[in-house]
């Protein structure tokens, strides 16, 4: 059966998950300088702990835990007077900020602890998908709750 509402935890971790990424985006310059130092040898090359890849375990973690509970609880269903075409954005939309929610943690790790250039680069080029997905998430949201009228938003925000 599917919920009508998501639960407590599936909002807390939403909003949680939302404030690490912003801060990983607006907050990254230490682990770009730290990077690059270990990189061009001006820093030692060892992976010392950082607040960024801490975050990122974060990340990696909550988000496991929240799609462990989309998968076993479920989650709201789309509007039913939603135009195909926009439920298949949306599904498209949470799949792949699934995939790189998990993903980036994933080559970030594997670029910091490990010291692959690759994995560092396609980590790096992942915020390029992300953070376009990301406004596209918050436009989408705010066109459900004043465009459509629908309560998608309020259902995020537990006022559903």
């Amino acid at each position: 059966m599917t919920p009508m509402s998501y639960s407590r935890t599936q909002i807390v971790l939403h909003w949680t998950v939302a404030a690490l990424v912003l801060f990983q985006i607006f907050l990254h310059d230490g682990i770009v300088a730290a990077w690059t130092g270990r990189m061009d040898g001006s820093l030692a090359n060892e992976p010392t702990p950082d607040v960024h890849i801490i975050a990122g375990v974060l990340i990696f973690v909550l988000v496991a835990w929240r799609l462990a509970l989309r998968l076993r609880r479920g989650v709201p269903a789309l509007p039913a007077d939603e135009p195909a075409p926009l439920k298949v954005v949306a599904t498209g939309t949470h799949v792949l900020f699934y995939v790189l929610l998990l993903a980036m943690p994933l080559s970030g790790a594997a670029a910091w602890f490990l010291g692959a250039e690759p994995a560092a680069l396609a980590h790096s080029a992942a915020r390029f998908a992300l953070i376009p997905l990301l406004v596209l998430h918050v436009l989408a949201a705010l066109a459900q709750h004043f465009w459509f009228r629908t309560n998608v938003l309020r259902r995020m925000l537990g006022l559903a």
